[in-house]
């Protein structure tokens, strides 16, 4: 049965859920920690473009199709019980010596599910020492479809931005292990992007993460001496342990759920020590 964590909320006690402050929106401004381009083209596929230009130009004869590894350091971001991420933005300035999206293909970002290295990779190999499990790159989408998408036809240096909330909403929530971001695109695209080492600051890729009030899809709250668990989402099933060393499995609860007006809501009563809790796909 396949797993898939939507988010976890760690109650380490009641005293922890009462003492929550009423917070203003941050704006976080992240420059990539890693970043780099690969290429499907004979001769090149092992090949590794460190410090050079990114890109998604894709040929339309299919014999050279170029993507993009990005991955940004988000651990200085920590969500409060009552805090989301309220908007993220990827922002990439165009480089045209290439050429443009003049048949504005789509630019699709997807979340990458292995780690890999900066300086070792290439459109066979995550890294120095493996190759991905499918060329290019492993990676998903967000219910089938991208993260995000964008159709831009940029100038050269013009800035091009992706709403890609969802997916870093998933990061700082530890739904999925931030391995960074992937970009693709269609053939006849011949738009690439200025790279982290670029000597204009205000050229380089930026993630800008905005983070401020709001109840997350699934959170707790405190209720009387007691803490609830409350989700929207009806085809899920509540899992717990209480640690998270990796080598103890979550387990289905047993916990009582209760559902009323579109919600489902666990009561847990008497909340000491520590306990973890996410959604996984159901049934």
């Amino acid at each position: 049965m396949k797993t898939r964590a939507l988010l976890f909320i760690v109650l380490t006690a009641l005293a922890a859920l009462t003492a929550l402050t009423k917070v203003s929106a941050a704006t976080n401004s992240f420059e990539p920690i890693g970043d780099a381009r690969v290429i499907d083209l004979p001769g090149y596929l092992n090949n590794n473009y460190v410090s050079d230009i990114l890109s998604c130009y894709t040929e339309s004869s299919g014999l050279n199709t170029q993507r993009t590894f990005i991955q940004f350091d988000l651990s200085s971001i920590t969500l409060a019980p009552t805090q989301v991420v309220q908007s993220a933005t990827l922002t990439l300035t165009a480089y045209t010596g290439f050429g443009t999206n003049t048949g504005f293909q789509p630019m699709e970002i997807y979340r990458v599910v292995a780690p890999w290295s900066e300086a070792g990779l290439t459109w066979s190999n995550r890294d120095a020492t493996h190759t991905w499990t499918t060329p290019g790159g492993d990676f998903v989408g967000r219910g089938g479809q991208p993260y995000s998408i964008s159709t831009a036809s940029a100038t050269n240096n013009q800035p091009v931005a992706w709403d890609v909330t969802a997916l870093v909403q998933e990061w700082v929530t530890h739904a999925s292990t931030n391995y960074g971001l992937l970009l693709k695109s269609e053939s006849g695209n011949h738009l690439c992007f200025n790279q982290r080492e670029v000597g204009i600051a205000a050229l380089r890729p930026n993630l800008t993460v905005i983070v401020g009030p709001g109840l997350p899809p699934f959170h707790a709250y405190p209720s009387s001496g007691q803490v609830v668990l409350w989700w929207t989402n009806a085809n899920v099933v509540l899992q717990e342990k209480t640690n998270l060393d990796p080598n103890v499995l979550w387990s289905d609860s047993g916990r009582t759920v209760t559902t009323a007006n579109g919600s489902n809501s666990v009561t847990i009563s008497s909340p000491t020590g520590k306990n973890f809790f996410r959604l996984r796909s159901g049934p």
